[in-house]
């Protein structure tokens, strides 16, 4: 059975500025979830810009489609390891987190870098499957969940005890001040992230803190694997960000204090799964849909050459990381 087709909408102009984009992927298709159709990624023309957006988009009413088989829930990803593949990354992972000397970065990354932040109420904005606040409650927070997924909210509350608004963002009126607010890979799924950045403004305290990782399109992944890169992810991703758009998004909604920065830490991850059709067809991943032990160690690959590019350009890590405060 096909699956139903995805209604869009133009999105001809940048966001952030209002210029033109320049066509910088073209047909691309959704190689980890099967939603239909394919996409067009533009990039903003302007040098002090850059942002990237899809154009047409999924239109608010129908963006769920995109959603039906996404993963929000206990597994780790859409896809399972084989058992040697198990094995091989159980004895590669921590080896190359102590050799790359990234031991330090992940714990912080873990703790979504407030773990020199004092302990008060934390939201998290999209909290998926909780893990996350599960890890930030153990160190002392009063956390609280947002989620638009039912399924997710409900696993949530039940394997954790936590509470989680079911809904959007916009509609928890009466709740806050929160002395942080948090989001891991949200803020690019999201029609309006203008209107959504300037939300967690309102919900947080004063000096509060916002933090958030988004992909970041200026990374060494991006660069080299271009339209097969894991962190374009359409027709789900409709604005990608760089650290320069990033806190210009973060300033138009009022926040202060905006530090933003790369890291790479996750580029085991976008080494793993960043392969063109034709290596998916050659592997039969899109048969079984299985992690091999060729994958893992093409994971670990990347994640050596990521790393060591890092050393050199500190812009050039998969992920956006940005810290801003409520100053007023």
């Amino acid at each position: 059975m096909q699956p139903e087709p995805i209604d869009t909408e133009p999105s001809p102009a940048c966001y952030l500025c209002g210029q033109p984009g320049d066509v910088l992927h073209s047909r691309l298709t959704d190689r980890l979830f099967g939603a239909p159709g394919e996409w067009t990624l533009k990039q903003c023309r302007s040098p002090n810009c850059g942002l990237v957006w899809l154009d047409p988009r999924p239109t608010a009413a129908d963006i769920g489609k995109a959603y039906q088989t996404y993963y929000t829930h206990d597994h780790g990803g859409h896809r399972q390891l084989t058992r040697a593949a198990r094995i091989v990354r159980g004895i590669l992972h921590p080896l190359s987190v102590i050799l790359l000397g990234l031991r330090r970065e992940r714990r912080r990354y873990k703790r979504i870098y407030l773990d020199k932040t004092l302990p008060g109420r934390l939201l998290e904005v999209g909290c998926g499957n909780g893990k996350r606040l599960a890890r930030m409650q153990k160190s002392g927070w009063q956390v609280a969940g947002q989620e638009v997924d039912p399924l997710a909210a409900d696993q949530v509350r039940q394997k954790y005890g936590i509470a989680v608004h079911l809904g959007p963002l916009e509609t928890m009126d009466t709740a806050g001040p929160y002395d942080a607010i948090i989001m891991s890979h949200v803020i690019e799924h999201v029609h309006d992230p203008l209107a959504m950045l300037q939300t967690c403004h309102r919900l947080l305290k004063k000096d509060g803190v916002i933090v958030l990782l988004t992909p970041n399109t200026a990374s060494y992944g991006h660069r080299t694997f271009g339209a097969d890169w894991r962190g374009l992810e359409p027709p789900r991703h409709l604005h990608l960000f760089n650290q320069q758009t990033l806190t210009q998004l973060a300033e138009k909604a009022g926040f202060g204090s905006v530090q933003a920065w790369t890291t790479p830490v996750g580029a085991y991850g976008i080494g793993q799964s960043s392969r063109s059709a034709a290596e998916l067809t050659d592997t039969a991943q899109l048969d079984t849909g299985r992690i091999t032990v060729r994958d893992v160690l093409r994971g670990f690959r990347f994640q050596v050459a990521a790393s060591v590019r890092y050393l050199f350009d500190k812009n050039s890590g998969e992920e956006c990381v940005l810290i801003a405060k409520k100053i007023s």
